[in-house]
């Protein structure tokens, strides 16, 4: 164990940098250097002053970030590897996590959506120099070899989800938070009527402007999802990385069921957790405030049957969503300097934080996430012919995923 006297830390917390066997070098404000476990250094710390040597030896884990964000402690080496250390920093900030819950109480979600959204999304679109530059995803590609690129991973992806749609020329498709617009712009470039809605402006500009550069006709709009009222069904339903803001699950499928023509499925990735409410309090102050949650499946499944979805297809995500982190943060690091001179130096460290910690959870360095690909579809009951044909009795037409028209006079 090394002592306060020679590392100017408390004990306990030389202890627990001990107990740890994490190789890692502290630098302290007074030029001395202490180092702990065993071999070269991973890590190193730099406590620039004494402020950020008094936070890093409160071991809180909200504080140890807002120092590294205002400059007040610096990392140097494979911060995703150091993520380790989280297990021995402490993260009870109930009054972040509980201002989440009352917040809604006592403004209302729908009056709080617009500026949660805006939190992180309306940034300038910063977060596009950590994306695949052809469709800008913010959701894990699907890769084959941790060589694929980001680009590669992305077209896999939309491929994928396109195909389990059973999307075809002439449906149509609703694609709920819709980000940068990269899967609309794949759907209508293949003559599929696509629909984006979304609650950040930035990215709609930005998807705007590539829809008319690409030369293809889609349809973006600034809109909340459980305020939407779409003039008609749709043959297919995205939400990519969507489902984490939205989290009642239950309105969630109630809307997506009434949304859905006959026979319509449902493609949705996300990142869960096997507790409610496993967010950290610095994603909640920093990045994704509110109702942000990661999916705890057994709420996510109770709604599903409650609205008579079946799970059609299940894919294991984690592994794709740590090579597409760890893409994106290889690439923000790249970029250091340009992103500097756009967003800012704490914007940078945060969102080199943001990613080395994501790309740590989904590693095989932790046990504390995972990811999946989900494709849906609700259940159609044996009467749903007569509730067709008294449609179409009235004017009305549906039409089913087999491509026919049930109108007046047609048969089931």
């Amino acid at each position: 164990m090394t002592n306060s006297s020679a590392t100017g830390l408390p004990e306990r917390v030389s202890a627990r940098l001990a107990a740890a066997s994490f190789p890692l070098q502290l630098h302290l404000p007074d030029g001395r250097t202490e180092s702990f476990g065993a071999g070269e250094p991973l890590l190193e710390v730099r406590a620039v002053n004494e402020r950020g040597l008094e936070t890093l030896s409160s071991l809180k884990e909200l504080d140890v970030v807002e120092a590294y964000m205002r400059g007040d402690v610096d990392f140097d080496g494979d911060l995703l590897a150091a993520m380790d250390l989280r297990d021995f920093l402490s993260d009870t900030q109930l009054h972040v996590k509980a201002w989440t819950f009352v917040q809604p109480l006592l403004f209302g979600r729908r009056r709080l959506n617009p500026g949660w959204i805006a939190k992180h999304y309306d940034s300038e679109n910063m977060q596009l120099f950590a994306t695949d530059e052809a469709y800008n995803i913010y959701t894990p590609g699907i890769y084959l070899s941790e060589d694929d690129s980001l680009e590669e991973g992305a077209e896999r992806k939309l491929e994928y989800a396109f195909e389990s749609l059973g999307l075809r020329a002439g449906d149509s498709l609703l694609d709920v938070g819709c980000g940068w617009g990269g899967f609309v712009r794949y759907c209508a470039g293949r003559d599929v009527a696509a629909t984006g809605i979304s609650l950040s402006r930035h990215q709609l500009d930005f998807a705007r402007r590539r829809l008319e550069q690409d030369g293809v006709d889609a349809t973006v709009l600034y809109q909340d999802f459980f305020t939407y009222e779409p003039a008609s069904q749709f043959d297919a339903i995205s939400l990519m990385g969507a489902i984490e803001d939205l989290s009642d699950y239950e309105k969630v499928m109630r809307r997506l069921a009434a949304w859905l023509r006959p026979g319509g499925r449902v493609y949705m990735d996300f990142a869960a957790v096997d507790h409610r409410f496993g967010v950290p309090s610095f994603v909640t102050k920093y990045v994704w405030p509110g109702a942000f949650r990661m999916v705890y499946l057994p709420s996510l499944t109770r709604a599903l049957a409650k609205h008579h979805f079946d799970i059609v297809e299940m894919q294991n995500d984690r592994r794709n969503y740590h090579l597409w982190v760890r893409g994106g943060y290889e690439r923000w690091m790249r970029r250091r300097q340009e992103i500097v001179e756009a967003a800012g130096e704490e914007t940078w460290r945060m969102m080199r934080l943001l990613m080395a910690g994501t790309a740590h959870v989904m590693s095989e360095r932790s046990t504390r996430a995972t990811a999946y690909r989900l494709v849906l579809q609700p259940r159609v009951a044996a009467g749903a012919g007569v509730v067709a044909r008294a449609a179409g009795s009235a004017g009305c037409a549906l039409r089913d995923r087999g491509g026919a028209t049930l109108a007046s006079g047609s048969p089931p």
